[in-house]
């Protein structure tokens, strides 16, 4: 039989072979001597520690400790000699990317080595996902010398983000950039790093839960940024955003003691999900203020999804005054059954409203209010917004219980929406046995001339 695969070119080969694992496309060194190195050349190299464990024997006798410990070593030895020897016989052939997942015993030595040697070979996306005992420090070169990178995600506790001072740092290529549960080297490392990518556009980044010794300074001056999401699980931080393009922003977590957001007149989209952590919070009137001037500064948006917590903060504030929201095409409004009057203010600054998404949650039994009622605070004021009558086309309600506020509601938009063309009401769980008398309810409510 003739061997035509093997007579293939190293490129077509190692192209084939990235289809496969990592395990698949290692075992097939032992196929002859043309296929030694193959492996070795392929473009996308991802190395999971987890794909290499211990394979005990199928013995039922209970292994003793000291023989697990043998078998953990020894799948150490094979995933840090076969991670090694392709390192060493890769030399500089191009890597377009780059995966190391590896938690357990994590030997940071040979995650620097990695770093290192595949900087080196004009690499374009690197992932790590490590979990070292000591503190992982990356190595110079990844600053310096990463000219051709792309897409940089770092992920693991032990890592910490040093960019050296110097003016040779710098990601001339660099559009993507993830972080999560990174350290800090200090209170700036993070702004350095941002300053030194010309051509960002995704912006990724997920901070740790413990509270770092000086607040951490965020600044997000970026004039190609596109896409930004971000998760603070701590409130020590300054932050500052300045992205005349960008178009997504995700924000989850608690804000910050410093919040500056400024030219966002490009924004489209923005998902907010702010936590109310009482016991993070030394004053909810300041924080709900804060919390209402962040949403003020997306005034240009299309499309809002505020979660209950953030509806909540802006219970607290000491007057809601939202901004006009002209562009406006899109909301999505999470509210419990005290948060309710926020929903009118929202509608008459948002005189373009296409489609309104109210999602209705349970209260939790940990907050109680002086204001709250059982009922929906539901007023219309006397002139009916304008986005109601002449553009909204679509009205969705999820978690609806059937009282008589709630159909109040509706009752209102089936009256006043005359160019609406989509209505769903999503019962919640509790109320899904009166689904039919809901729907009746419903269907008899008088309606506006619309092509419902």
């Amino acid at each position: 039989m003739v061997d035509r695969i093997s007579n293939l070119p190293d490129s077509l080969l190692s192209h084939i072979l990235s289809f496969l694992t990592i395990k698949e496309y290692v075992a097939t060194s032992i196929l002859s001597s043309r296929w030694k190195l193959v492996w070795t050349l392929v473009p996308i190299v991802e190395f999971d520690a987890n794909e290499f464990e211990w394979i005990s024997s199928s013995s039922d006798e209970e292994e003793s400790p000291n023989q697990q410990q043998d078998q953990w070593n020894g799948y150490r030895f094979s995933f840090t000699h076969i991670v090694s020897r392709f390192i060493a016989l890769r030399n500089a052939n191009p890597i377009q990317k780059f995966r190391l997942r590896w938690s357990r015993d994590c030997d940071p030595i040979h995650v620097d080595t990695c770093v290192r040697a595949v900087i080196a070979c004009d690499l374009k996306e690197l992932d790590l996902q490590v979990c070292p005992r000591q503190p992982f420090y990356l190595p110079s070169s990844l600053f310096s010398y990463a000219k051709t990178l792309v897409a940089l995600k770092l992920t693991g506790y032990n890592i910490v983000l040093n960019p050296p001072s110097s003016s040779s740092v710098s990601f001339p290529s660099l559009m993507n950039l993830h972080l999560q549960s990174v350290k800090f080297a200090n209170h700036d490392s993070f702004s350095r790093l941002i300053s030194c990518c010309p051509v960002l556009q995704d912006l990724s980044m997920e901070t740790k839960t413990t509270y770092p010794i000086n607040d951490d300074n965020f600044k997000i001056i970026v004039p190609t940024l596109k896409r930004l999401h971000l998760t603070m699980k701590h409130s020590s931080y300054k932050l500052v955003i300045n992205a005349p393009i960008l178009e997504y922003i995700y924000f989850r977590g608690i804000l910050g003691k410093e919040v500056l957001l400024e030219n966002l007149s490009n924004l489209v989209e923005a998902v907010l999900d702010i936590y109310l952590e009482f016991e993070a919070i030394d004053d909810t009137e300041d924080y709900g203020n804060c919390v209402l001037a962040f949403i003020r500064a997306l005034y240009s948006i299309k499309s809002l999804h505020l979660y209950a917590d953030t509806t909540e903060c802006l219970y607290h504030a000491s007057i809601f005054d939202p901004p006009m929201f002209h562009n406006l095409a899109v909301l999505h409004l999470c509210v419990n059954s005290c948060m309710w009057h926020v929903l009118p203010f929202f509608l008459e600054r948002a005189p373009n409203l296409e489609e309104l998404i109210l999602d209705k949650v349970k209260r939790s039994p940990r907050y109680t209010y002086d204001k709250c009622s059982i009922t929906l605070e539901w007023k219309f004021y006397e002139d009916v917004p304008k986005c109601i009558s002449l553009h909204l086309t679509a009205f969705h309600f999820k978690g609806y219980e059937g009282f008589n506020a709630e159909l109040e509601l509706v009752g209102q938009i089936l009256k006043w929406a005359r160019f609406l063309k989509k209505m769903t009401i999503d019962p919640l769980d509790s109320a899904r046995g009166e689904e039919v008398l809901c729907c009746q309810e419903i269907i008899d409510v008088p309606k506006a001339v619309c092509d419902l």
